[in-house]
């Protein structure tokens, strides 16, 4: 039984941490959510729902770092000079990789973009605040704690493949959606979690991926088309020219797009050459059964 639960250091073993950070986290968010849906009405909209699961997550977090004697630094939570510059770069990176998806459709005629007319100040604001309290909630759910027990458990690579495919899978698609937009949807969402992971494991720290999901999702939505599939009013709005959706993406968005996924498979072969700072390396990343 010392076997199955625990490994020849007698610590207990990496998959079984996992498992307990997300039965931990399942309980936070549904517990949060639950708490702020008996509020009075004129309460909740102080209270997204969204910056509750990133809470839900992030107490784990906290809890599981404690119980192993580190930090939220070693988790890839630092605060620091390093910090805010991966957040700036990555803010501006993802934000110039939907420019680039976005310019290749629109060379190629499947859109023309005109301004909205009113409250696109408010509208970008408020997006901002929601698309970073996204990303902050998905980086430490899927590149946090889990995904860093994952590497000393199974290595980079397969901790990549597992968690880009729970990624992709944890997005919500339209059963009404096209084939072929749904597969490259999938794809593309694939990709971006690979593309993410390589931000975490070239940093050490959570800041660039955090930055780069943001950025991502913001741009998207400040261009006006959807955001994985959810509907969204920015500072334009996208009138599409009719072109087949394995170009535009139709109403799932960019994400939807043959061109974002050449764009992702181009960035993350770049991250895999990259060799990246190594801090996090000064921790196993495979460890004994």
């Amino acid at each position: 039984m010392k076997s199955l639960f625990f490994n020849a250091e007698n610590s207990l073993r990496n998959g079984w941490k996992i498992l307990g950070y997300f039965f931990m986290t399942a309980l936070f968010v549904v517990g949060l959510i639950f708490i702020r849906r008996m509020l009075p009405d004129t309460v909740r909209p102080f209270v997204p729902e969204v910056v509750l699961a990133f809470l839900g997550a992030f107490v784990p977090t906290w809890v599981c770092s404690r119980l192993e004697r580190t930090s939220l630094a070693a988790q890839g939570f630092a605060i620091s000079k390093a910090s805010g510059r991966d957040f700036g770069l990555g803010l501006v990176g993802g934000a110039g990789l939907v420019g680039l998806t976005a310019l290749g459709v629109w060379l190629l005629d499947g859109f023309h973009l005109v301004r909205t007319p009113d409250g696109a100040a408010s509208n970008l604001l408020k997006g901002a605040g929601t698309m970073l309290a996204v990303a902050l909630f998905e980086e430490t759910l899927f590149h946090g704690y889990a995904f860093q027990r994952a590497i000393r458990g199974m290595g980079p690579l397969w901790s990549q493949l597992v968690f880009a495919t729970i990624f992709a899978l944890a997005h919500p698609f339209d059963p009404a959606m096209d084939g072929s937009v749904r597969v490259l949807a999938m794809l593309n969402i694939f990709l971006a979690g690979w593309m993410l992971g390589y931000c975490y494991l070239r940093t050490g720290r959570l800041a660039l991926p955090i930055g780069v999901h943001m950025g991502w999702n913001w741009a998207q939505g400040s261009l006006g088309f959807g955001v994985s599939g959810n509907a969204s009013k920015g500072w334009w709005t996208p009138v599409l020219h009719g072109k087949p959706t394995w170009l535009t993406g139709g109403d799932f968005g960019l994400e939807g797009s043959a061109i974002s996924v050449l764009i992702l498979a181009l960035v993350v072969v770049g991250l895999a050459r990259w060799k990246g700072e190594r801090t996090h390396q000064e921790l196993p990343t495979r460890a004994t059964a």
